[in-house]
């Protein structure tokens, strides 16, 4: 019973990670492109007088997406810790099927 309890939760376990590994990927690609439209919102500012409004407005968008950039990586910091703890119960749920399976050979020889 113990093996079968094992083996359904080190495949739900798999499961999640490879959600967050999706998710992370995801989060990855939207840093990278939050950080390309602030680069193209820099360089576009330049062409502008520093007191426009239209300077003001690409600094404003240039802000939010250094807060969306931040926000981002705090979701990443923090998935990538999940994905460190279910490498961590992966290995522990790893460790009991080989020792269910190694006490199930050694059953027949007790």
């Amino acid at each position: 019973m113990g093996l079968l309890v094992a083996t359904i939760q080190r495949r739900q376990l798999r499961m999640e990670r490879s959600n967050l590994q999706f998710q992370l990927l995801l989060i990855t690609k939207a840093i990278s492109q939050a950080q390309k439209s602030t680069n193209e919102l820099m360089q576009v500012g330049t062409d502008y007088e520093s007191d426009s409004l239209i300077t003001k407005r690409l600094q404003e968008r240039q802000y939010k997406f250094k807060l969306l950039e931040e926000s981002l990586g705090l979701q990443k910091e923090e998935i990538q810790t999940r994905l460190q703890e279910i490498d961590t119960e992966l290995k522990s749920v790893d460790e009991m099927i080989k020792g269910e399976i190694q006490d199930l050979f050694s059953y027949g020889s007790k």
